[in-house]
């Protein structure tokens, strides 16, 4: 009842760790090779520790009401929930981390899947952008050509083609396969944020701290449009699916949407106190998701602007994004990855890193694992199918694998 776990070393009896919840604790196990302990409290919420550091590894929601029974199954990889909201749920200890990328010799700021899942991208302040193999870790190609810190690099949506933001005031476009240059894009009087293709790969968009959004043509470098209004560092830029319209994200505090085709600024999104870290479009367009210092994740309705959603987190937000069929929606920032129902608001799962400062993270195509970037040089691939099965029982307050 004092919202507390305790673990005691049984030769001494001596307390030797203690594990604080937020509520009461009814149940508490260790997992069979005794490095991870499951507890279930009155909060409704299931909680993963590390036995050496007694930290909080992940969350499992999805209870309405008070856990009673949290246990391991034999082989340590999946849990098993019993509530008093008379349902038995059964998890898999994911999410886990797949596969480590390791290379970069400075923090890695940005990681991205290719449109097919079967590589990765990653920007890094050593001046390099790296292309990785999804399945087995193995660096792929390395791009050198930067003479600044890399903060952003993403795909082509066909996947052939790379383009990355340099803290050098430019943006390059890269061939996948080989590495080679294929055009600079000049222009920015101050240092590159994001960039990002257009659906059908003739333009390339750009963020800068010069407070403009540039549209280029991607083949030839040639800068084709400058989108002059925000009062501070564009930050964020990205086409919609169609390719019909930007959105940019700012640290005066504002979305806008442009047309892409003549510049014309459509609508300004006052979106939160203080700096904008992101904004994208929903994969129908209709919606925007950003991100903000102000600890929340907030959906907008593109067309009228106007807010229908705040998600709330335990820290600041740095990186949001829409799963790839729009129902999820991923948050990124201190040591944390959220995500949750793009519909309802409601979290799904909380995935604690143990990384240094997460800058990014973003959803594989098929939504079934996420890429982090973190200050700790090692982007990460996690899986994230962690889905609880319902067995609908009168009262739950114990349950045990055979």
């Amino acid at each position: 009842n004092d919202k507390t776990v305790r673990i005691w070393d049984l030769e001494t009896g001596r307390e030797a760790k203690v594990l604080g919840h937020p509520d009461e604790v009814a149940s508490a196990a260790f997992s069979p090779d005794g490095q991870l302990v499951i507890s279930g409290s009155h909060d409704a919420i299931a909680r993963l520790w590390d036995v050496a550091t007694a930290r909080e590894i992940g969350q499992f929601r999805g209870h309405t009401q008070m856990i009673e029974s949290a246990v391991f199954s034999p082989d340590g990889r999946h849990i098993l929930t019993g509530s008093y909201d008379r349902t038995v749920r059964f998890w898999d200890i994911a999410p886990n981390e797949v596969t480590q990328l390791t290379g970069h010799s400075y923090q890695v700021l940005h990681a991205q899947f290719s449109p097919d899942g079967t590589r990765i991208v990653t920007a890094s302040y050593d001046n390099t952008a790296r292309i990785w193999d999804a399945a087995t870790g193995k660096e792929l190609v390395r791009l050198t050509g930067h003479s600044d810190s890399l903060q952003d690099a993403a795909f082509s949506f066909d996947g052939w083609r790379i383009v990355t933001a340099s803290h050098d005031a430019t943006a390059r476009v890269w061939d996948v396969a080989t590495g080679e240059v294929l055009s600079v894009l000049r222009g920015h009087a101050g240092r590159v944020f994001c960039a990002a293709f257009s659906p059908d790969g003739a333009r390339v968009v750009t963020a800068s701290e010069d407070h403009t959004v540039r549209i280029w043509a991607a083949a030839t470098g040639r800068q084709m449009m400058v989108l002059d209004g925000h009062k501070g560092t564009a930050i964020s830029a990205a086409f919609s699916a169609d390719g019909a319209r930007i959105v940019s994200a700012s640290y005066d505090g504002t979305v806008r949407i442009w047309n892409s085709a003549t510049g014309r600024l459509i609508r300004t999104i006052t979106v939160h106190k203080g700096n904008v870290d992101s904004a994208s479009f929903s994969p129908d367009g209709l919606r925007v998701v950003t991100s903000s210092a102000d600890k929340n994740v907030r959906i907008w309705d593109a067309l009228t602007g106007r807010q229908r959603l705040v998600m709330e987190a335990k820290g600041i937000v740095q990186y949001a994004e829409f799963s790839h069929d729009g129902t999820r929606v991923l948050g990124s920032g201190g040591d944390t990855v959220y995500i949750w129902d793009a519909l309802s608001g409601r979290e799904l799962m909380r995935i604690r890193t143990l990384t240094d400062n997460v800058l990014n993270a973003g959803f594989a195509p098929n939504g079934q694992r996420i890429v982090t970037a973190s200050f700790d040089k090692h982007p990460g691939i996690w899986d994230v199918r962690s889905e609880p099965l319902d067995v609908q029982l009168r009262w739950a307050v114990a349950a045990q694998f055979e």
